[in-house]
């Protein structure tokens, strides 16, 4: 989904998409102090689902059919997968990274020794199941690691009583290339994810090669104009308000609502297959047959801080990738059309290519659609990639 920053505040096409968005999604019941799904009341609590506070806040668990504990989104299990693991799949191979507060998931394609390095970065509320239609249409020239990021899909919610900011996604990432010791990689990042992937490569200049961003034009921004302070506060009232509202235990649905609400939430931009896919990383299984998701509600509180627009547009003057910006024609800019187009001119200027292509389709058209994507990245990243050895670089950083 989209790239939040401020969603209360926001305005036009961002706003409309997002009031859709909020209608629909996992909404947090004020008056039963009950975590709910979607406009049809108050979600059924899991059966068997068992919860346990850990440094990492609400743990949930599950014991599946053999008697051994399935992790869900707050402790280091997944997929019988040590610390820093593999474990193969019928799709790519799940990695577990480790980080302070316990892990992040990822899921790899391609041949590590060999493979030109990718990190491919989902939106917001999504989790690496977006790209299991694209990545394997691309070449098998590259490895390609599609994570989950914190509080999404199949990794750790940050710790109870944390927050979550969009430059701490920054730092997050920065941690995930440093135990996959990459010092030149190129970014394949949707929506939030193409925002995040303009930061880092602003922040880290000389490590991104290539950047192919996915129907978002820059990170979402706003003005600090004399009310910032008190958007601010309204942002701290917020999380502490949705924090106190979320029961430990996640309401459950049966599969076919559960697929339903995830197309819903999209304003149906999601077919049944993508939102199936979604699923598979993003929801799980309860013993009796239900299906609860995973992601951390906590996402959906607004960031505290925020960029403004000029200090966003200074950060992106630090740009040197290859930038290949792809712009669905039936989604919306997000934001002004005006400011998207100040950041575009940015990378027209600074990078060391730039490409923008429009593709029929809407903001889920990678996941929906992805054999229209597919050609456009290979020649992008194939053209541009005239480095075939990564030499170690010094890390600068402009944060």
């Amino acid at each position: 989904m989209c790239n939040i920053i401020d969603p209360k505040l926001a305005t036009g096409s961002y706003a409309k998409y997002f009031k859709k968005l909020n209608s629909t999604t996992e909404e947090v019941d004020q008056g039963k102090g009950t975590s709910t799904s979607g406009a049809g009341g108050v979600g059924q609590p899991a059966a068997g689902l068992s919860t346990s506070t850990t440094s990492n806040g609400s743990h949930y668990s599950l014991q599946n059919g053999n008697g051994h504990t399935t992790d869900a989104g707050g402790g280091s299990g997944m997929n019988g997968a040590g610390s820093g693991g593999t474990s193969p799949t019928s799709s790519g191979t799940e990695l577990m990274i480790p980080v302070p507060w316990g892990h992040v998931a990822a899921k790899t394609f391609g041949d590590p020794t060999t493979g030109h390095p990718i990190l491919a970065v989902h939106g917001w509320m999504d989790n690496a199941g977006t790209f299991d239609g694209l990545l394997p249409l691309l070449s098998k020239n590259y490895y390609v690691v599609a994570v989950d990021l914190p509080g999404h899909g199949l990794s750790s919610h940050l710790p109870k009583g944390v927050p979550y900011h969009f430059t701490d996604f920054i730092i997050a990432l920065r941690r995930i290339v440093n135990h996959l010791k990459w010092t030149k990689f190129s970014w394949i990042g949707h929506s939030m994810g193409a925002g995040l992937g303009a930061l880092y490569a602003s922040t880290f200049p000389s490590h991104v090669e290539h950047l192919v961003m996915l129907d978002l034009a820059k990170p979402i921004t706003g003005e600090s104009g004399a009310d910032y302070g008190s958007k601010i506060s309204l942002a701290i009232d917020q999380f502490l308000a949705l924090e106190e509202k979320i029961t430990p235990v996640p309401p459950v649905y049966p599969y076919e609502e559960a697929v339903q609400r995830l197309i819903t939430a999209t304003g149906g931009s999601l077919t049944a297959e993508a939102a199936q896919t979604l699923m598979i990383r993003g929801a799980k299984k309860t013993p009796d047959s239900k299906w609860y998701f995973t992601r951390d509600l906590r996402l959906r509180s607004p960031s505290i801080l925020r960029f403004s627009h000029e200090q966003c547009f200074t950060i992106l003057k630090q740009i040197r990738s290859n930038t290949l910006v792809i712009k669905a024609t039936d989604a919306p800019w997000f934001e002004p059309e005006e400011i998207c187009q100040r950041a575009l001119d940015i990378y027209k200027t600074h990078c060391k290519s730039y490409k923008f292509v429009e593709v029929e389709g809407n903001h889920f058209v990678h996941l929906n659609e992805p054999e229209k994507l597919a050609g456009i990245i290979n020649s992008f990243i194939n053209i541009t990639n005239t480095t075939t050895e990564h030499q170690p670089t010094t890390p600068k950083s402009n944060l």
